[in-house]
């Protein structure tokens, strides 16, 4: 009788070019972009890391049959590095564990900056007026929770740059706002698109006002 071990399949962890090539690009992009060197550079640590991301993605473009495990090694080396936990980093580390972001990295970075500029205002909001930390509370969503008040400032300002992210990924899918961040020219948010109308001419949608 054959052996057990004999019928067992050995894993897959090859990955085609198409799927490495796409991961590595925004991985080299974030070590290469300029605002990121002060950080890149600052420790024996983080340089040894950086080293061992690039020796790992050579290896991978020399062999496809073991990019899976490479690819894991180089997201866990990077994986803290953030904007929100190093001051000296412009854009964030580009991968993480479970799906892989379909945004261009200079997209990514640009909502950072902007989750952090809105974080850091709500944190001042809050500290400086307390009649805000009286009425603002925890949305009704959370069932345990809803109807109470934000314990701190962090907790309160945490929730308003997650839903100015959310929101504005979502203008940049929906291909109403093009990436970039001026706050002198704007953010030139273009319309929603019109909704269809019925033959009575009316929206299909039901006014909630």
């Amino acid at each position: 009788m054959p052996k057990k071990n004999e019928d067992k399949k050995e894993k897959d962890l090859s990955m085609t070019d198409e799927k490495w090539n796409s991961r590595v690009e925004r991985i080299e992009a974030f070590l290469s972009h300029e605002g990121n060197q002060e950080f890149l550079n600052s420790s024996e640590d983080i340089q040894d890391a950086v080293e061992l991301i690039r020796m790992n993605i050579k290896r991978g473009n020399r062999d496809s049959t073991k990019r899976k495990n490479l690819y894991h090694q180089i997201r866990i080396e990077g994986m803290d590095w953030k904007v929100e936990n190093y001051d000296t980093l412009e854009t964030s580390w580009p991968v993480g564990h479970g799906q892989t972001s379909s945004l261009p990295v200079e997209v990514q970075g640009n909502l950072d900056t902007i989750a952090k500029m809105v974080e850091d205002a709500h944190i001042e909001f809050w500290n400086n007026n307390p009649i805000i930390q009286q009425v603002s509370i925890i949305s009704d969503r959370n069932k345990e929770l809803g109807g109470s008040p934000f314990e701190n400032a962090l907790d309160f300002a945490a929730g308003k740059a997650f839903a100015v992210r959310t929101r504005w990924t979502k203008f940049y899918t929906d291909k109403r706002w093009d990436g970039t961040l001026d706050l002198e020219a704007g953010f030139g948010i273009t319309p929603p698109p019109v909704e269809e109308s019925d033959d009575s001419g009316e929206s299909d949608e039901s006014d909630d006002s």
